[in-house]
């Protein structure tokens, strides 16, 4: 099967979307499936990114990316579209793979016919919202814009693979369509997990050496665990990402809270470099909000790259979370958005080693049903079947 990936993102590159289209793709490769990687022209290198070469079985067609002309007046996607549709036209592939909603939108208009996958992460209508609640003069049109792009994707998509069944219920729901649908959960990359992983049983450092690394975006509920340090004793907790204004927030927050002191913002790190700081701590952690994306969107690529390095991790208790992990065994899920819950499993793991221990082992055992790998041979199977069928019954 030749499978043309195609993203307005430059690929490689520094941001989470990046790491998420670089690894499927390497992943779909290495099960057998050929991939054309259609993207504007990185700016970052494969090895800087995954430590290792990207897999033969992809082959990267670099757009011009117009937006960094000193001549192009507006940061639009639209020249990138354009190129990717001629691409189309000039290149037989077997199926699209997409998780951009406007290019689907496009794709879908200027290539009729094409067998497209669109990946869907969020209901992009109601986090918007969420995120405008009154939706008065513009913001209503932009509401009603996404609403119909969203129906327009999700009803003529070939297939759609969501990150939970909660996004799928929530999309079929909404939307009222029948297109087929799949899970297909974030992942690992268990090749470079493993290379940091050290089988050595769990202790606490003294003190304790927390962990938060990911965005931190306000539904990711970095703010909560901030507050949740003020009743954590005998600990430090790190927290990697995020830009210099936003950090600035969260700092501003911790020393009016008094526990600056016992927190270190080290900003963004090399990708590249994730494994190393997740073993180097003892406790990750994962303090979601009630938002829909975070309570029944989100697949955490850091939850899984946790688990993949033995760690216990407090996270809240959500219906997204709830469907990878379980309270006790694999996690030690908590309420959301309550700091004092927070604080309470993290001393709880501080004082009870062997159930830390325990979650750890679990936890470390279940990350390899979530490799990339296995990711891929979920969607290679699905698209391989659909198009499939669709042929054979053209044929018939």
């Amino acid at each position: 099967m030749r499978l043309a990936y195609i993203d307005p993102h430059p690929v490689p590159g520094g941001d989470v979307e990046a790491l998420q289209i670089l690894q499927n793709v390497d992943a779909l490769a290495r099960v057998g499936v050929m991939v054309d990687l259609v993207t504007p022209t990185a700016t970052f290198d494969t090895q800087a990114i995954l430590g290792r070469p990207l897999a033969a079985g992809v082959i990267l067609h670099p757009q011009i990316d117009w937006r960094r002309r000193w001549f192009f007046p507006v940061n639009s996607n639209l020249p990138f579209f354009i190129q990717a549709v001629r691409w189309l036209k000039r290149h037989h592939v077997d199926a699209v793979f997409v998780r951009n909603l406007k290019l689907a939108d496009y794709l879908l208009a200027h290539c009729p016919g094409v067998k497209l996958f669109f990946e869907t992460h969020e209901i992009f209508a109601q986090t918007y919202r969420e995120d405008h609640p009154q939706l008065r003069g513009k913001q209503a049109g932009k509401h009603a814009t996404l609403r119909e792009r969203e129906a327009n994707v999700y009803s003529k998509s070939t297939g759609l693979f969501a990150l939970t069944q909660l996004l799928i219920d929530d999309v079929r729901r909404d939307y009222q369509v029948r297109t087929p649908a799949w899970v297909a959960a974030d992942g690992v990359d268990l090749t470079a997990a493993n290379a940091a992983f050290t089988d050595a049983p769990w202790s606490p450092s003294a003190p304790a050496r927390l962990l938060y690394l990911g965005s931190l975006h306000p539904w990711k509920g970095v703010p909560t665990l901030i507050e949740a340090m003020a009743h954590v004793d005998g600990a430090r907790l790190t927290i990697a990402g995020g830009n210099a204004e936003r950090i600035d927030e969260l700092r501003a927050q911790a020393m009016a809270l008094g526990v600056h002191g016992r927190i270190d913002f080290i900003g963004a790190i090399a990708p590249a470099k994730r494994f190393a700081l997740i073993a180097e701590h003892d406790i990750c952690l994962l303090p979601l909000t009630e938002t829909s994306i975070a309570s029944r969107y989100t697949s955490p690529l850091k939850l899984f790259e946790y688990m993949a390095l033995a760690k216990p991790i407090v996270v809240a208790d959500l219906p997204s979370i709830r469907e990878v992990l379980v309270h006790g065994e694999s996690g030690w899920l908590v309420a959301p958005a309550s700091p004092q819950a927070m604080a309470e499993g993290i001393n709880t793991l501080l004082a009870r080693p062997e159930v830390a221990a325990r979650l750890t082992a679990t936890a470390r055992e279940l990350a390899l049903q979530y490799s990339w790998e296995a990711r891929a041979h979920r969607i290679a199977d699905a698209i391989d079947a659909t198009i499939g069928d669709a042929t054979a019954g053209a044929a018939r």
